[in-house]
Protein backbone atom coordinates (compact mmCIF):
# COMPACT_ATOMS: atom_id res chain seq x y z
CA UNK A 1 0.00 0.00 0.00
CA UNK A 2 1.55 3.39 -1.01
CA UNK A 3 2.26 5.86 1.80
CA UNK A 4 -0.35 8.86 2.38
CA UNK A 5 2.55 11.41 1.72
CA UNK A 6 3.79 9.39 -1.48
CA UNK A 7 3.56 10.94 -4.99
CA UNK A 8 1.59 10.74 -7.72
CA UNK A 9 1.36 12.14 -11.10
CA UNK A 10 -1.03 15.23 -9.69
CA UNK A 11 0.03 15.70 -6.97
CA UNK A 12 3.85 16.13 -8.73
CA UNK A 13 2.34 18.81 -10.95
CA UNK A 14 0.61 20.38 -8.07
CA UNK A 15 4.72 20.65 -6.20
CA UNK A 16 5.96 21.75 -9.60
CA UNK A 17 3.67 24.81 -9.14
CA UNK A 18 4.47 25.52 -5.73
CA UNK A 19 5.37 23.68 -3.27
CA UNK A 20 2.97 24.77 -0.55
CA UNK A 21 0.23 23.38 -3.15
CA UNK A 22 1.67 20.65 -2.86
CA UNK A 23 1.95 20.38 1.03
CA UNK A 24 -1.62 21.52 1.47
CA UNK A 25 -3.08 19.42 -0.92
CA UNK A 26 -2.10 16.17 0.76
CA UNK A 27 -1.73 17.41 4.54
CA UNK A 28 -5.31 19.86 4.72
CA UNK A 29 -7.53 19.11 1.68
CA UNK A 30 -10.34 20.40 4.08
CA UNK A 31 -8.91 24.22 3.36
CA UNK A 32 -9.00 23.95 -0.41
CA UNK A 33 -11.44 25.99 -1.65
CA UNK A 34 -14.53 23.83 -3.38
CA UNK A 35 -14.75 23.44 -7.05
CA UNK A 36 -16.86 25.94 -8.52
CA UNK A 37 -19.63 25.59 -11.93
CA UNK A 38 -17.01 26.31 -14.50
CA UNK A 39 -14.33 24.29 -12.77
CA UNK A 40 -16.57 21.28 -12.34
CA UNK A 41 -17.82 21.32 -16.25
CA UNK A 42 -13.91 21.84 -17.24
CA UNK A 43 -13.93 18.36 -15.46
CA UNK A 44 -16.69 16.49 -16.86
CA UNK A 45 -14.67 18.49 -20.19
CA UNK A 46 -11.63 16.44 -19.52
CA UNK A 47 -13.63 13.10 -19.29
CA UNK A 48 -15.60 13.58 -22.13
CA UNK A 49 -12.38 14.05 -24.61
CA UNK A 50 -10.75 11.32 -23.23
CA UNK A 51 -13.67 8.32 -23.86
CA UNK A 52 -13.68 10.38 -27.54
CA UNK A 53 -9.59 9.82 -27.73
CA UNK A 54 -10.13 5.99 -26.57
CA UNK A 55 -11.91 5.68 -29.78
CA UNK A 56 -8.48 6.80 -32.04
CA UNK A 57 -7.34 3.65 -30.70
CA UNK A 58 -9.94 0.35 -31.58
CA UNK A 59 -9.34 -2.47 -29.18
CA UNK A 60 -7.65 -0.81 -26.78
CA UNK A 61 -8.45 -2.04 -23.16
CA UNK A 62 -9.03 -0.18 -20.10
CA UNK A 63 -7.91 -0.72 -16.39
CA UNK A 64 -10.37 0.05 -13.91
CA UNK A 65 -9.22 2.62 -11.27
CA UNK A 66 -9.95 3.81 -7.80
CA UNK A 67 -7.87 4.21 -4.64
CA UNK A 68 -9.24 1.23 -3.30
CA UNK A 69 -8.38 -0.71 -6.83
CA UNK A 70 -4.60 0.03 -6.76
CA UNK A 71 -3.08 -3.35 -6.42
CA UNK A 72 -5.83 -4.76 -8.97
CA UNK A 73 -4.86 -2.01 -11.26
CA UNK A 74 -1.19 -2.54 -10.90
CA UNK A 75 -1.40 -6.18 -11.61
CA UNK A 76 -4.42 -5.79 -14.65
CA UNK A 77 -1.88 -3.67 -16.59
CA UNK A 78 1.10 -6.28 -16.10
CA UNK A 79 -1.39 -8.73 -17.40
CA UNK A 80 -2.08 -6.34 -20.04
CA UNK A 81 1.78 -5.83 -21.15
CA UNK A 82 2.44 -9.17 -21.31
CA UNK A 83 -0.58 -10.05 -23.71
CA UNK A 84 0.30 -9.58 -27.41
CA UNK A 85 -3.16 -9.01 -28.41
CA UNK A 86 -3.83 -5.60 -27.23
CA UNK A 87 -3.19 -2.62 -29.08
CA UNK A 88 -3.41 -0.33 -26.20
CA UNK A 89 -4.12 0.00 -22.62
CA UNK A 90 -6.14 3.00 -21.25
CA UNK A 91 -5.25 4.22 -17.84
CA UNK A 92 -2.44 1.98 -17.40
CA UNK A 93 -1.19 2.25 -13.89
CA UNK A 94 2.68 1.70 -12.55
CA UNK A 95 4.58 2.33 -9.27
CA UNK A 96 8.33 3.54 -9.10
CA UNK A 97 10.16 5.19 -6.25
CA UNK A 98 6.50 6.09 -4.74
CA UNK A 99 5.23 8.12 -7.19
CA UNK A 100 2.04 6.30 -9.09
CA UNK A 101 1.13 7.61 -12.45
CA UNK A 102 -1.90 6.19 -14.55
CA UNK A 103 -1.28 7.00 -18.61
CA UNK A 104 -3.86 8.16 -20.97
CA UNK A 105 -3.15 5.54 -23.71
CA UNK A 106 -0.08 3.58 -23.82
CA UNK A 107 -0.18 2.50 -27.28
CA UNK A 108 2.60 -0.81 -28.76
CA UNK A 109 4.93 0.96 -30.42
CA UNK A 110 6.97 -0.08 -33.77
CA UNK A 111 10.13 -1.35 -32.74
CA UNK A 112 8.61 -3.53 -29.66
CA UNK A 113 8.30 -0.88 -27.06
CA UNK A 114 5.53 1.46 -25.77
CA UNK A 115 4.28 4.95 -27.20
CA UNK A 116 3.16 7.11 -23.98
CA UNK A 117 0.29 9.42 -25.45
CA UNK A 118 -1.06 12.11 -22.73
CA UNK A 119 -4.77 13.43 -23.43
CA UNK A 120 -5.31 16.72 -23.20
CA UNK A 121 -8.94 18.93 -23.80
CA UNK A 122 -6.77 21.69 -24.88
CA UNK A 123 -6.27 23.34 -28.37
CA UNK A 124 -2.11 22.90 -28.59
CA UNK A 125 0.18 21.54 -26.91
CA UNK A 126 1.35 23.52 -24.09
CA UNK A 127 4.10 24.08 -22.23
CA UNK A 128 2.67 22.42 -18.55
CA UNK A 129 1.92 19.29 -20.26
CA UNK A 130 5.73 18.45 -20.96
CA UNK A 131 6.58 17.61 -17.14
CA UNK A 132 3.07 15.97 -17.07
CA UNK A 133 4.76 13.30 -19.81
CA UNK A 134 8.05 13.96 -17.93
CA UNK A 135 7.08 12.21 -15.21
CA UNK A 136 4.94 9.72 -16.50
CA UNK A 137 7.84 8.50 -18.81
CA UNK A 138 10.44 8.36 -15.96
CA UNK A 139 8.01 5.79 -13.94
CA UNK A 140 7.78 3.69 -16.97
CA UNK A 141 11.06 3.50 -17.16
CA UNK A 142 11.63 3.10 -13.79
CA UNK A 143 9.42 0.29 -14.15
CA UNK A 144 11.00 -1.57 -16.97
CA UNK A 145 8.93 -0.22 -19.88
CA UNK A 146 10.53 0.53 -22.77
CA UNK A 147 9.10 3.99 -24.13
CA UNK A 148 9.81 4.63 -27.80
CA UNK A 149 7.94 7.88 -27.92
CA UNK A 150 6.01 10.37 -26.27
CA UNK A 151 3.27 12.05 -27.89
CA UNK A 152 0.20 15.02 -26.19
CA UNK A 153 -3.20 14.14 -27.89
CA UNK A 154 -4.88 17.45 -27.59
CA UNK A 155 -8.58 18.83 -30.00
CA UNK A 156 -7.57 19.96 -33.32
CA UNK A 157 -9.25 23.35 -34.17
CA UNK A 158 -9.10 22.49 -38.07
CA UNK A 159 -11.71 20.24 -37.07
CA UNK A 160 -15.23 21.08 -38.36
CA UNK A 161 -18.43 19.00 -36.89
CA UNK A 162 -20.91 17.90 -39.59
CA UNK A 163 -23.27 15.97 -37.63
CA UNK A 164 -23.64 12.63 -36.17
CA UNK A 165 -20.67 10.84 -34.41
CA UNK A 166 -17.29 12.51 -33.92
CA UNK A 167 -14.65 11.57 -35.81
CA UNK A 168 -11.76 10.80 -33.24
CA UNK A 169 -9.05 10.39 -36.19
CA UNK A 170 -9.49 14.12 -37.44
CA UNK A 171 -11.01 15.41 -34.29
CA UNK A 172 -7.93 15.11 -32.44
CA UNK A 173 -4.22 16.33 -33.49
CA UNK A 174 -0.96 14.15 -31.72
CA UNK A 175 1.83 15.61 -31.37
CA UNK A 176 5.28 14.25 -30.57
CA UNK A 177 7.17 16.15 -28.26
CA UNK A 178 9.97 13.07 -26.88
CA UNK A 179 12.38 15.64 -27.70
CA UNK A 180 11.22 18.23 -25.54
CA UNK A 181 10.85 15.76 -23.05
CA UNK A 182 14.21 14.62 -22.94
CA UNK A 183 15.26 17.87 -21.82
CA UNK A 184 13.80 17.38 -18.62
CA UNK A 185 13.93 14.29 -17.50
CA UNK A 186 17.61 14.50 -16.24
CA UNK A 187 16.55 16.84 -13.55
CA UNK A 188 13.59 14.87 -12.49
CA UNK A 189 15.28 12.91 -10.18
CA UNK A 190 16.14 15.75 -8.33
CA UNK A 191 12.93 17.79 -8.21
CA UNK A 192 11.43 14.53 -6.87
CA UNK A 193 13.40 14.07 -4.16
CA UNK A 194 12.86 18.00 -3.14
CA UNK A 195 9.17 17.57 -3.21
CA UNK A 196 9.37 14.00 -1.11
CA UNK A 197 11.00 16.39 1.59
CA UNK A 198 8.54 18.94 1.03
CA UNK A 199 5.99 16.25 2.10
CA UNK A 200 7.94 14.89 4.80
CA UNK A 201 8.43 18.02 6.45
CA UNK A 202 6.56 18.65 9.55
CA UNK A 203 5.21 22.47 8.14
CA UNK A 204 4.26 23.98 4.68
CA UNK A 205 7.32 25.65 2.93
CA UNK A 206 7.22 29.65 2.84
CA UNK A 207 6.14 30.77 -0.25
CA UNK A 208 5.44 34.09 -1.79
CA UNK A 209 2.65 34.69 -3.55
CA UNK A 210 3.04 35.21 -7.37
CA UNK A 211 2.75 33.99 -10.64
CA UNK A 212 2.58 30.40 -9.54
CA UNK A 213 -0.29 30.85 -7.52
CA UNK A 214 -2.60 31.32 -11.36
CA UNK A 215 -0.48 29.81 -13.81
CA UNK A 216 -0.59 27.08 -14.96
CA UNK A 217 -3.91 26.45 -12.91
CA UNK A 218 -5.37 28.39 -10.68
CA UNK A 219 -4.38 27.21 -6.96
CA UNK A 220 -7.43 25.43 -4.96
CA UNK A 221 -5.35 27.47 -1.96
CA UNK A 222 -5.14 30.79 -3.25
CA UNK A 223 -7.03 32.17 -0.64
CA UNK A 224 -4.68 31.00 2.45
CA UNK A 225 -2.26 32.87 1.05
CA UNK A 226 -3.76 35.64 -0.82
CA UNK A 227 -4.90 38.24 1.71
CA UNK A 228 -6.54 41.28 0.07
CA UNK A 229 -3.87 44.00 -0.26
CA UNK A 230 -4.14 47.29 0.99
CA UNK A 231 -5.98 49.87 -1.57
CA UNK A 232 -2.24 51.55 -0.91
CA UNK A 233 -0.19 48.88 -2.38
CA UNK A 234 1.72 49.22 -5.45
CA UNK A 235 0.59 46.16 -6.83
CA UNK A 236 -3.05 48.24 -7.59
CA UNK A 237 -1.62 50.36 -9.90
CA UNK A 238 -3.49 49.16 -12.97
CA UNK A 239 -0.69 47.39 -15.18
CA UNK A 240 1.95 47.37 -12.82
CA UNK A 241 2.87 43.52 -12.65
CA UNK A 242 5.47 40.97 -13.21
CA UNK A 243 9.13 41.94 -13.25
CA UNK A 244 8.84 45.75 -12.76
CA UNK A 245 6.82 45.21 -10.08
CA UNK A 246 9.11 42.92 -8.37
CA UNK A 247 12.00 45.42 -8.89
CA UNK A 248 9.89 47.99 -6.85
CA UNK A 249 9.37 45.64 -3.95
CA UNK A 250 13.28 44.69 -3.63
CA UNK A 251 14.20 48.24 -3.85
CA UNK A 252 11.59 48.71 -0.23
CA UNK A 253 8.73 50.21 -2.48
CA UNK A 254 5.31 49.14 -1.34
CA UNK A 255 3.13 51.35 -1.49
CA UNK A 256 1.42 53.79 -3.76
CA UNK A 257 2.36 57.01 -2.00
CA UNK A 258 6.03 56.33 -1.60
CA UNK A 259 6.85 55.75 -5.44
CA UNK A 260 9.42 57.96 -6.31
CA UNK A 261 9.73 60.56 -9.22
CA UNK A 262 12.27 58.32 -11.17
CA UNK A 263 9.33 55.46 -11.91
CA UNK A 264 7.47 56.76 -15.04
CA UNK A 265 3.96 56.06 -14.69
CA UNK A 266 1.77 56.17 -18.09
CA UNK A 267 -1.29 58.50 -17.42
CA UNK A 268 -3.27 55.85 -16.38
CA UNK A 269 -1.34 54.61 -13.77
CA UNK A 270 -0.90 58.33 -12.83
CA UNK A 271 -4.85 58.95 -12.57
CA UNK A 272 -5.02 55.86 -9.89
CA UNK A 273 -1.81 57.05 -8.19
CA UNK A 274 -3.84 60.36 -7.12
CA UNK A 275 -7.23 58.56 -6.85
CA UNK A 276 -5.44 56.56 -4.03
CA UNK A 277 -3.74 59.42 -2.21
CA UNK A 278 -6.97 61.53 -2.66
CA UNK A 279 -8.95 58.41 -1.30
CA UNK A 280 -11.79 59.39 -3.76
CA UNK A 281 -12.77 58.93 -7.48
CA UNK A 282 -11.06 60.85 -10.04
CA UNK A 283 -12.23 61.35 -13.65
CA UNK A 284 -10.17 62.91 -16.66
CA UNK A 285 -12.12 66.37 -18.09
CA UNK A 286 -12.59 64.44 -22.03
CA UNK A 287 -14.97 61.98 -20.27
CA UNK A 288 -17.85 64.46 -20.32
CA UNK A 289 -17.53 64.51 -23.93
CA UNK A 290 -17.45 61.04 -24.55
CA UNK A 291 -20.70 60.62 -22.68
CA UNK A 292 -21.89 63.36 -24.05
CA UNK A 293 -22.01 61.75 -27.75
CA UNK A 294 -24.03 58.91 -26.54
CA UNK A 295 -27.40 59.54 -28.57
CA UNK A 296 -30.83 57.85 -28.14
CA UNK A 297 -32.06 55.64 -28.06
CA UNK A 298 -29.56 53.58 -26.08
CA UNK A 299 -29.62 49.68 -25.77
CA UNK A 300 -27.10 48.50 -23.00
CA UNK A 301 -26.41 45.03 -24.14
CA UNK A 302 -24.61 41.80 -22.96
CA UNK A 303 -23.90 37.97 -23.95
CA UNK A 304 -23.27 34.33 -21.94
CA UNK A 305 -21.68 32.11 -24.37
CA UNK A 306 -20.66 28.73 -23.28
CA UNK A 307 -17.09 27.07 -25.08
CA UNK A 308 -17.69 23.24 -25.36
CA UNK A 309 -14.35 21.49 -26.22
CA UNK A 310 -16.49 19.12 -27.80
CA UNK A 311 -18.10 20.91 -30.61
CA UNK A 312 -21.96 20.59 -30.42
CA UNK A 313 -23.99 21.82 -33.25
CA UNK A 314 -22.84 21.25 -37.45
CA UNK A 315 -20.34 24.01 -38.81
CA UNK A 316 -18.61 24.55 -35.12
CA UNK A 317 -14.93 23.99 -34.52
CA UNK A 318 -13.39 22.63 -30.86
CA UNK A 319 -14.16 25.53 -28.44
CA UNK A 320 -16.28 27.87 -30.10
CA UNK A 321 -18.99 29.99 -28.45
CA UNK A 322 -22.24 29.14 -28.14
CA UNK A 323 -24.23 32.24 -27.62
CA UNK A 324 -27.12 31.21 -25.22
CA UNK A 325 -28.16 34.41 -23.39
CA UNK A 326 -28.43 37.76 -24.14
CA UNK A 327 -29.91 40.83 -22.41
CA UNK A 328 -30.60 44.40 -23.63
CA UNK A 329 -32.06 47.65 -21.70
CA UNK A 330 -33.05 50.53 -23.85
CA UNK A 331 -33.60 53.83 -22.80
CA UNK A 332 -35.90 56.01 -25.23
CA UNK A 333 -34.81 59.53 -24.29
CA UNK A 334 -33.18 61.61 -21.61
CA UNK A 335 -34.87 61.07 -17.82
CA UNK A 336 -36.88 57.62 -19.47
CA UNK A 337 -37.11 54.45 -17.37
CA UNK A 338 -34.86 51.90 -18.97
CA UNK A 339 -36.76 48.61 -20.68
CA UNK A 340 -35.45 45.61 -20.11
CA UNK A 341 -35.66 42.93 -22.73
CA UNK A 342 -34.17 39.29 -22.83
CA UNK A 343 -33.21 35.47 -24.32
CA UNK A 344 -32.51 32.44 -22.61
CA UNK A 345 -32.10 29.75 -25.15
CA UNK A 346 -33.96 26.34 -23.64
CA UNK A 347 -33.47 22.61 -24.50
CA UNK A 348 -30.48 20.92 -26.22
CA UNK A 349 -30.85 22.19 -30.00
CA UNK A 350 -28.80 24.69 -31.28
CA UNK A 351 -29.54 27.74 -30.00
CA UNK A 352 -27.99 30.49 -32.16
CA UNK A 353 -30.60 31.10 -34.96
CA UNK A 354 -33.30 31.79 -32.52
CA UNK A 355 -30.58 33.85 -30.00
CA UNK A 356 -29.72 35.96 -33.24
CA UNK A 357 -33.08 36.42 -34.87
CA UNK A 358 -34.80 37.48 -31.34
CA UNK A 359 -31.73 39.94 -30.88
CA UNK A 360 -32.36 41.69 -34.36
CA UNK A 361 -36.13 42.12 -32.94
CA UNK A 362 -34.98 43.75 -29.88
CA UNK A 363 -32.35 46.10 -31.02
CA UNK A 364 -33.54 48.03 -33.48
CA UNK A 365 -31.96 49.45 -36.28
CA UNK A 366 -30.94 52.99 -34.67
CA UNK A 367 -28.79 54.41 -31.69
CA UNK A 368 -25.37 52.84 -29.89
CA UNK A 369 -25.28 49.65 -28.42
CA UNK A 370 -23.88 50.02 -25.01
CA UNK A 371 -21.30 46.80 -24.02
CA UNK A 372 -18.37 46.48 -21.88
CA UNK A 373 -15.59 44.95 -23.68
CA UNK A 374 -16.41 45.49 -27.43
CA UNK A 375 -14.46 42.53 -28.48
CA UNK A 376 -16.39 39.70 -27.20
CA UNK A 377 -19.67 40.49 -28.23
CA UNK A 378 -18.26 41.86 -31.57
CA UNK A 379 -16.40 38.33 -32.48
CA UNK A 380 -19.48 36.39 -31.56
CA UNK A 381 -21.83 38.29 -33.46
CA UNK A 382 -19.25 37.77 -36.72
CA UNK A 383 -19.07 34.08 -36.17
CA UNK A 384 -22.85 34.06 -36.02
CA UNK A 385 -22.75 35.85 -39.54
CA UNK A 386 -20.85 33.52 -40.29
CA UNK A 387 -22.93 30.77 -39.42
CA UNK A 388 -25.95 32.24 -40.44
CA UNK A 389 -25.49 34.32 -43.98
CA UNK A 390 -29.20 34.71 -44.21
CA UNK A 391 -28.57 37.13 -40.77
CA UNK A 392 -25.05 37.92 -41.39
CA UNK A 393 -26.23 41.79 -42.99
CA UNK A 394 -28.46 42.26 -39.45
CA UNK A 395 -25.80 40.64 -37.36
CA UNK A 396 -23.10 43.34 -39.21
CA UNK A 397 -25.39 45.64 -38.62
CA UNK A 398 -25.66 45.37 -34.70
CA UNK A 399 -21.38 45.47 -34.59
CA UNK A 400 -21.14 48.45 -36.70
CA UNK A 401 -23.35 49.97 -33.51
CA UNK A 402 -21.28 48.92 -30.85
CA UNK A 403 -20.17 51.96 -28.03
CA UNK A 404 -17.34 50.29 -26.03
CA UNK A 405 -17.77 51.30 -22.29
CA UNK A 406 -14.49 49.42 -21.28
CA UNK A 407 -12.17 52.00 -22.81
CA UNK A 408 -14.07 54.98 -22.04
CA UNK A 409 -13.87 54.03 -18.17
CA UNK A 410 -10.12 52.75 -17.92
CA UNK A 411 -9.06 55.76 -20.38
CA UNK A 412 -11.27 58.58 -18.21
CA UNK A 413 -11.97 56.92 -14.76
CA UNK A 414 -10.33 55.64 -11.60
CA UNK A 415 -11.54 54.53 -8.10
CA UNK A 416 -9.37 53.45 -4.84
CA UNK A 417 -11.39 49.98 -5.01
CA UNK A 418 -10.77 49.60 -8.81
CA UNK A 419 -7.77 48.03 -7.37
CA UNK A 420 -6.07 48.10 -10.31
CA UNK A 421 -8.65 46.76 -12.46
CA UNK A 422 -11.45 47.52 -14.75
CA UNK A 423 -13.64 44.86 -15.31
CA UNK A 424 -17.01 44.97 -14.71
CA UNK A 425 -16.98 43.24 -11.52
CA UNK A 426 -14.78 45.45 -9.99
CA UNK A 427 -16.12 49.04 -11.53
CA UNK A 428 -19.43 48.11 -10.86
CA UNK A 429 -19.75 47.83 -7.15
CA UNK A 430 -17.59 50.83 -6.36
CA UNK A 431 -19.20 53.15 -8.23
CA UNK A 432 -22.61 51.76 -7.92
CA UNK A 433 -22.38 49.71 -4.99
CA UNK A 434 -26.12 49.00 -4.93
CA UNK A 435 -25.60 46.97 -8.34
CA UNK A 436 -22.75 44.75 -6.68
CA UNK A 437 -22.55 41.08 -7.88
CA UNK A 438 -22.70 39.59 -4.16
CA UNK A 439 -25.18 37.22 -3.35
CA UNK A 440 -26.29 36.27 -6.47
CA UNK A 441 -26.01 32.65 -7.11
CA UNK A 442 -24.76 33.49 -10.33
CA UNK A 443 -21.81 35.98 -9.86
CA UNK A 444 -19.22 35.39 -12.54
CA UNK A 445 -19.39 35.21 -16.33
CA UNK A 446 -17.08 31.96 -16.64
CA UNK A 447 -20.27 30.29 -14.32
CA UNK A 448 -22.93 31.15 -16.87
CA UNK A 449 -22.11 29.09 -19.36
CA UNK A 450 -21.26 25.55 -16.71
CA UNK A 451 -24.65 26.58 -15.35
CA UNK A 452 -26.62 26.80 -18.46
CA UNK A 453 -25.03 23.69 -19.30
CA UNK A 454 -26.28 22.50 -16.49
CA UNK A 455 -30.16 23.53 -16.93
CA UNK A 456 -30.50 21.91 -20.85
CA UNK A 457 -28.00 18.55 -20.23
CA UNK A 458 -28.36 17.84 -16.72
CA UNK A 459 -32.03 17.29 -16.82
CA UNK A 460 -32.79 19.07 -13.16
CA UNK A 461 -35.67 18.83 -11.41
CA UNK A 462 -38.36 21.26 -12.21
CA UNK A 463 -37.85 23.79 -8.96
CA UNK A 464 -33.81 23.23 -9.48
CA UNK A 465 -34.37 24.50 -13.06
CA UNK A 466 -36.17 26.79 -11.97
CA UNK A 467 -33.64 28.18 -9.78
CA UNK A 468 -30.98 27.75 -11.70
CA UNK A 469 -32.89 29.75 -15.13
CA UNK A 470 -33.88 32.76 -12.62
CA UNK A 471 -29.78 32.88 -11.33
CA UNK A 472 -29.15 33.13 -15.39
CA UNK A 473 -31.38 35.78 -16.25
CA UNK A 474 -30.59 37.74 -13.00
CA UNK A 475 -26.88 37.84 -13.88
CA UNK A 476 -27.40 38.86 -17.04
CA UNK A 477 -29.71 41.44 -16.07
CA UNK A 478 -27.55 42.51 -13.40
CA UNK A 479 -24.89 43.39 -16.16
CA UNK A 480 -26.81 45.54 -18.91
CA UNK A 481 -28.66 47.48 -16.05
CA UNK A 482 -25.04 47.65 -14.42
CA UNK A 483 -23.71 49.68 -17.77
CA UNK A 484 -27.17 51.70 -17.60
CA UNK A 485 -26.42 53.02 -14.25
CA UNK A 486 -23.02 53.25 -15.11
CA UNK A 487 -22.79 56.10 -17.30
CA UNK A 488 -25.77 57.99 -15.38
CA UNK A 489 -23.41 57.62 -12.84
CA UNK A 490 -20.65 59.09 -14.66
CA UNK A 491 -22.77 61.48 -16.76
CA UNK A 492 -23.45 62.67 -13.63
CA UNK A 493 -20.03 63.72 -12.68
CA UNK A 494 -19.10 67.39 -12.21
CA UNK A 495 -16.70 68.10 -14.90
CA UNK A 496 -13.08 68.78 -13.50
Amino acid sequence: MASPRALSKSRVLAGLQCPKRLYLRVTAPELAEAPDAALRFRFAQGQEVGRLAREAFPGGVAVESGPDRLDAALARTAALLRDPTVPAIFEATFRHDDVLVRVDVLARGTRGGWRLVEVKSTAGVKEHHLPDVAIQRHVLAGSGITVESVAVMHLSRDYVYAGGAHDPMRLFAIVEVTPLVDALTLDLPRLLTELQATLAADAPPEVAPGLQCTKPHLCEFYDQCNVPLPLDDIANLPGLYGNRLDALRARGITRIGELPVDVALSPRQERARQAVLAERMLVAAPLAGELAGLAYPRYFMDFETLGPAIPRHPGMRPFDGIPFQWSVHVIHGPGAAPEHRQFLAEGEGDPRRRFLAALVAAIGERGPIVVYNARFEGQHLDALGLALPDLAPAAARIRARLWDLLPVVRQHVYHPDFRGSFSLKRVLPALVPALAYEGLEVAEGSAAGPVWDLLVRGHPEPAEGARLEAALREYCRRDTLGMVELVRALGARPTP
